[in-house]
């Protein structure tokens, strides 16, 4: 059975969101909150031990945290987990700054530790596969997202890929009756809050202020980016401010060039980089642009992507070093009535 088969195949049977508080009573606050009746906790430990199993494999940086957080009880309940244990080098990229201020903080770094725990329904069994994207709660509160990518060759179901809020699953390790994944990537509690959504993200930061103003004219910025997810391919001002000032004018002139615009920079689902192919990807104008995944990077048509994989509410950002001009005038937008519709119902 290959790593992926056991990754799908275990997360689809989820337990409700939870409401977090935070306090040290975590057993209390799981079992308060299980579907579980309470008979079904045994007071014997679980076979298989999630901190033991996290130090034998070499995720000590983890299992440190835990144990300076308090959090031994609550990632020892006896019911089955899934946890999403990044690697120690996953924790030194965050830098020594930022993780000296989460340790700075008591109820941050809880928050952290406890995103990463997910819990089940009930002891997963075997199931075909996730389709496409699911939505897990967590201890936390809040929920991770998770996706596979299947891709294309001589079998479909071949050469699978799975990520958590775009944290590539590198390995999964038998914990008794719960399961760990190990990823690449410390988890953000807040990557998935309903309040962070794309156009919430883009006000909070002034480079990409341009992009943002063309919702803004459209009259879209409120309501533009609902489910289902998307991607979006973000230039920033730089990017703009690189087209010929003529062209730059009469783009802000028109309308309908600003849906396009829009629309050939949005996808329909949630890409993550490790989603990616080479190839021709679908957008919302009707056209398809043109991916390029290589060693060197990730380029559309003729942009760069210089920052990937921002996670919000709403779907995936990837901020790109150009404006996307090629195929905007194929576009099948012809009316005010079709970039609506494209932007925000497709």
């Amino acid at each position: 059975m290959n790593l992926v088969t056991v990754i799908v195949s275990a997360l689809l049977l989820m337990a409700s969101t939870f409401a977090y508080s935070p306090t040290n009573k975590y057993t209390e606050f799981i079992k308060s909150n299980s579907k579980y009746p309470q008979s079904a906790y045994n007071p014997t430990p679980p076979s298989g031990n999630i901190l033991a199993a996290l130090k034998e494999n070499g995720l000590t940086t983890f299992v440190d945290l835990i144990i300076k957080a308090g959090l031994e009880e609550t990632f020892t309940q006896p019911r089955p987990f899934i946890v999403w244990a990044p690697t120690n080098e996953a924790f030194t990229a965050i830098g020594p700054e930022t993780l000296n201020f989460i340790l700075s903080d008591a109820s941050l770094l809880k928050d952290i530790l406890t995103y990463h725990l997910g819990l089940f329904l009930q002891p997963y069994t075997l199931v075909p596969a996730i389709k496409d994207e699911l939505t897990l709660p967590t201890v936390q509160g809040e929920v991770t997202r998770i996706n596979v990518y299947r891709k294309k060759g001589s079998s479909f179901v071949s050469e699978r890929t799975v990520t958590v809020n775009g944290a590539l699953v590198v390995n999964a390790l038998p914990a008794g009756d719960s399961i760990i994944y190990v990823i690449d990537r410390v988890l953000n509690p807040q990557d998935v809050n309903p309040l962070n959504t794309k156009t919430n993200y883009l006000r909070k930061h002034p480079e990409f202020s341009i992009f943002l103003s063309t919702y803004e004219i459209l009259g879209l910025a409120e309501n533009s980016f609902k489910n289902p997810r998307k991607t979006v391919f973000v230039p920033t001002n730089a990017a703009f401010q690189a087209l010929p000032v003529d062209e730059f004018n009469a783009l802000f002139a028109d309308e309908q060039a600003l849906a396009v615009l829009i629309n050939t920079h949005t996808a329909s689902g949630t890409f993550y980089s490790r989603g990616l192919v080479s190839g021709p990807l679908p957008v919302l104008s009707g056209v398809n642009i043109e991916i390029d995944v290589s060693h060197g990077g990730i380029t559309v048509e003729n942009a760069n992507v210089i920052k990937a994989d921002i996670t919000t509410f709403d779907g995936v950002l990837h901020v790109i070093d150009a404006v996307i001009s090629s195929g905007t005038g194929n576009s099948t937008i012809t009316s005010e009535f079709d970039y609506n519709y494209f932007i925000k119902k497709y």
